[in-house]
């Protein structure tokens, strides 16, 4: 098991989840998914760690852009070095801090603060990382609100089963519960989706499950 200690260096981390192929069932399981949007979308990963949601799918959507944040900038120098292996053009990645307690503001690479207006994003990706908010409604409520109409929020979410508690524990993870969640979803005008991982996503199948809406409009 990984210790918590690594995940303040990207670098680290980046390394573990490859090796212990979380990065690529995931990957497997983004290719099930059928989330559809325009080709040049907008995307933002919040608390994007070392980019594995957003890279995914601005590879998948051509002549998207990504917007990638998160409170440690060891993760966003490793976001910008998954891009590049990739093959991913830099001038489509836009990276800057931000905590995901308050997801709509954010500080660019020029130590600019800025705000996200709501209905900006066509696809939101999060993965296990609302929970460190300081409050999860309300930093919940604020990414659904950056949904343009239409749009898709997947949070791919620790699950609740004894291995999904005991990483999150250790962790010191603490999230509302999985249909709590779901219902401040639906509050602010979206339709869930159901979809679930299989065998052939682990080992992230241990630990994830995925939440996954569209905003009405």
């Amino acid at each position: 098991m990984i210790s918590p200690k690594m995940y303040k260096s990207g670098r680290t981390y980046d390394f573990f989840m490859k090796a212990l192929g979380y990065e690529g069932s995931i990957d497997r399981f983004l290719d099930y998914l059928e989330i559809h949007c325009r080709p040049e979308c907008r995307i933002l990963d919040a608390g994007c760690g070392t980019g594995i949601l957003g890279l995914h799918f601005l590879e998948r959507f051509v002549n998207s852009s990504l917007y990638a944040t998160d409170i440690e900038q060891g993760f966003l120098d490793a976001t910008l070095a998954n891009a590049e292996r990739r093959g991913i053009d830099r001038h489509r990645v836009t990276v800057g801090v931000g905590d995901i307690s308050a997801p709509n503001c954010w500080t660019t690479e020029y130590g600019v603060v800025e705000t996200f207006e709501d209905a900006t994003f066509d696809l939101i990706c999060v993965g296990a990382v609302i929970g460190y908010a300081n409050d999860t409604e309300t930093s919940l409520r604020q990414l659904v609100r950056m949904l343009a109409p239409g749009g898709h929020l997947l949070n791919m979410e620790m699950n609740e089963s004894p291995t999904g508690r005991f990483v999150s524990n250790r962790y010191r993870y603490r999230n509302i519960s999985l249909e709590e969640m779901s219902g401040i979803i639906e509050d602010e005008g979206c339709e869930l989706m159901s979809t679930h991982l299989r065998i052939r996503h682990l080992p992230a199948k241990l630990t994830r499950t995925a939440i996954v809406a569209r905003r009405r409009g």
